[in-house]
């Protein structure tokens, strides 16, 4: 996957969490907040599509296997 640098800041006792749980999972710190932020991304992305579905049935009813790239864009994958 490809990857971008980017400089962020964050709240002390959640980088230290964060740091814990990365060294858990046997990961780097990059490895685990990119891992956590795209499994967020997809649980918000989920929510959002059946939150549309009770609204709109038939508004989705297209959807195939590029929905990712929609939801998320062209560089998503």
């Amino acid at each position: 996957m490809a990857t971008e640098r980017v400089s962020l800041s964050m709240d002390k006792a959640a980088l230290a969490a964060a740091r814990v749980a990365a060294a858990g999972e046997n990961l780097s710190l990059s490895e685990w907040l990119s891992k956590v932020a795209w499994t967020r991304a997809v649980e918000h992305a989920a929510k959002v599509s059946a939150e549309q579905d009770r609204h709109l049935p038939d508004e989705l009813a297209g959807w195939d296997t590029d929905g990712a790239d929609r939801v998320f864009g062209q560089d998503a994958a």
